[in-house]
């Protein structure tokens, strides 16, 4: 009967220390929220905003986590937003730098009235290279036109 109780035991206690990490969630615990992914029925594609309306926007990852806001969209060939230029990083813009996102991997998430990095992380984020105009981009913030 002990060689039985022994492990069963030990399997309750494990499922029950697995089942804490949820909930904080049940109880009104908000922490726990931030590190979950979001859900992808509360987004919707970026493309619907105007381009003018993304400056500014709020830029969280896809572990809710904010990164960044919206500094520039950069336009294609097209005159189609290719990619959104986010400042991350630093306080009060001390410290920080630009990254590119692309736009097909930004969608919208109208409760939090901010762009959401769907294929990345806050540490993900963090690690992107330091975006640089080029001089064949065009820019809405800046205006830039090709040469």
């Amino acid at each position: 009967m002990r060689k039985v109780a022994v492990p069963v035991l030990s399997a309750v206690a494990l499922l029950a220390l697995g089942g804490c990490a949820e909930t904080s969630s049940w109880f009104g615990g908000g922490s726990e929220q931030a590190s979950r992914p979001m859900s992808e029925q509360s987004l919707q594609t970026a493309s619907r905003i105007e381009p003018q309306a993304m400056l500014g926007k709020s830029v969280v990852a896809y572990d809710g986590q904010k990164v960044g806001q919206v500094e520039d969209v950069l336009f294609n060939r097209s005159n189609r937003p290719s990619q959104l230029v986010v400042s991350t990083g630093g306080i009060m813009g001390i410290g920080g730098h630009n990254v590119a996102l692309d736009i097909d991997n930004v969608r919208y998430n109208q409760q939090q009235d901010a762009l959401v990095a769907t294929q990345l992380t806050k540490d993900q984020f963090a690690n992107l290279p330091e975006f640089q105009y080029g001089g064949n981009m065009v820019s809405l913030n800046r205006q830039k036109t090709p040469h």
